[in-house]
């Protein structure tokens, strides 16, 4: 559990306790996945809007206070009882729900079985969070339709399980915990129908529900509430005896390499210019769009997951890399804001492409001006014309000979670029090219075409033109490329900032 407090924006008082009432149904706002949560306190209601990934802290009946959501305490006359739950015995329940001081609708979603002689509730988004989707990205791929081949790949051999993870799957992600609970969905097939029946339930019906068709017995340790010779299981707090059918997982990801420690210098850094101390915790802020890679609010809620063996994990690591481990005059640094603001909204949200090719800027990782680039496209990004942009990067294709322009002055670092594709909201789509210069007079090419779809081919001839020819945009290469139906802008570089670039940049695609 992480010892950081988050917070939410809080309507209440300070010091004032506030009772969570009800968690309402996801729905989409704002090309992000929100829930509405309710809260009581001294006889008034507040719904808070809410990203979907913050889903994890939230316990029905739980009192907050001063928007803690990582801090919670029980209601009185809460009971911590073990249950398990039997196959074919459990029986789904909705009806109409009044929530407290709201004049909201709601439906209540729940299962019902009995346990000990009593009829238990237990409610459908409780067995998401707790059972089925522990963590943000499964809970987000909820609302997806068959979309964990776009971030891994399974290899199955005797008593052994393969995972191909790729560059769309965060490293995070790679945790033991998230491992064991990914594996145990994958390879328990009743699990994997019920979790992929609801994105098939959601995207039809925009309703989150399913039926309880598990073959197998799930033990939980339940917080519950009893009134009336009935339980209300309240927050999950343990689930037992889960069961991996494998003995061995491997895992490999793009980013899991060896690293060797290298006496060279950093070529760049980031320094943060007012980072506070970790007892400060973070705010959490739902109109951000997308998480950062160092914040997650996965198990905060102190759920545990037991497994009747504990299979080995072997991550397999790639190609070598270096770490540098120093600092001289030649590393250039960077300054970010570190205002401890942090979203739960899943990375990109709408605007992540499933592919192995393209990332979220956020994503990106570069150096120099074309870290530079990247900036600018952020800030371009938030504008309300822009819908999305995702790019790419890459070292420079090997030319005809041996050509000097593949590689920076120092004679050995390959030269790299960026390529973004922007979509507008008007529909309209550009490509924008940016080379790493270093010092050179290169202008930034921007690209359109209403009849291409498949820009590969004009990417390879562009960059193979351009190594050929020493570095320049010549006029012949770029009206071969006009000429299959691509309208080519150039724009200049400027040295002014960050803000005033993407503005000039975005008022040459509008």
């Amino acid at each position: 559990m992480s010892k950081q407090q988050v917070k939410i924006a809080w309507p209440f008082a300070k010091g004032e306790k506030a009772q969570l009432l009800w968690i309402g149904e996801p729905f989409r706002y704002d090309h992000k996945m929100m829930i509405k949560a309710y809260f009581r306190s001294q006889g008034r209601s507040e719904g808070i809007l809410m990203d979907w990934g913050t889903l994890p802290c939230l316990a029905i009946q739980h009192f907050y206070t001063d928007g803690i959501i990582t801090a919670s305490k029980a209601p009185e006359g809460v009971q911590e009882i073990d249950m398990t739950i039997y196959p074919n015995k459990v029986k789904y329940h909705e009806r109409p729900w009044s929530i407290q001081g709201s004049s909201d609708p709601a439906t209540s979603r729940s299962f019902v079985f009995s346990f000990n002689g009593k009829n238990v509730i237990l409610p459908v988004i409780e067995v998401l969070r707790s059972i089925l989707a522990p963590n943000g990205f499964l809970l987000y791929r909820l609302f997806e339709s068959n979309s964990f081949p776009q971030f891994f790949t399974e290899t199955y051999e005797s008593n052994k399980i393969h995972l191909s993870f790729s560059s769309q799957y965060e490293l995070k992600y790679t945790k033991t915990t998230f491992i064991y609970q990914l594996v145990w969905l994958l390879t328990n097939r009743d699990l994997l129908q019920a979790y992929e029946n609801i994105a098939f339930t959601w995207l039809q019906e925009k309703t989150l529900k399913f039926e309880w068709n598990f073959t197998q017995p799930i033990t939980i340790t339940a917080r519950v509430k009893e009134k009336n010779n009935m339980c209300t299981v309240l927050q999950i707090v343990n689930v037992k005896n889960k069961d991996i059918p494998y003995q061995h997982i491997s895992i490999s990801h793009p980013e899991i390499q060896d690293q060797e420690k290298s006496n060279e210098a950093k070529k760049y850094t980031y320094h943060s210019l007012n980072r506070q101390g970790d007892e400060e915790g973070f705010t959490l802020d739902e109109q951000l769009d997308g998480s950062t890679e160092d914040f997650d609010l996965v198990q905060m809620n102190q759920l545990k997951h037991e497994y009747t063996s504990i299979p080995r994990i072997e991550r397999v690591k790639g190609s070598l890399s270096k770490q540098r481990m120093k600092e001289d005059e030649n590393t250039k640094k960077y300054y970010i804001n570190h205002d401890s603001i942090r979203s739960t909204a899943d990375s990109g949200g709408q605007k992540l492409v499933r592919g192995l090719e393209h990332k979220m800027l956020h994503e990106i990782r570069a150096q120099g001006e074309l870290q530079d680039f990247i900036n600018v496209l952020k800030v371009m990004e938030q504008h309300p014309k822009v819908q999305a942009i995702r790019a790419f990067t890459d070292v420079l294709p090997e030319g005809i000979g041996e050509r000097k322009f593949i590689k920076l002055s120092d004679g050995v670092t390959k030269r790299r670029y960026v390529i973004a594709e922007i979509s507008l909201m008007n529909g309209k789509q550009f490509n924008i090219v940016e080379i790493e210069r270093e010092n050179r007079s290169l202008s930034i090419l921007i690209l359109s075409s209403s009849t291409i779809h498949n820009w590969n081919s004009i990417y390879k001839s562009l960059l193979v033109n351009l190594v050929n020819d020493n570095g320049t945009w010549t006029s012949k290469i770029l009206k071969i490329i006009e000429n299959q139906g691509v309208i080519v802008m150039k724009a200049k570089h400027s040295s002014k900032g960050v803000q005033h670039r993407s503005k000039v940049l975005l008022n040459k695609l509008v």
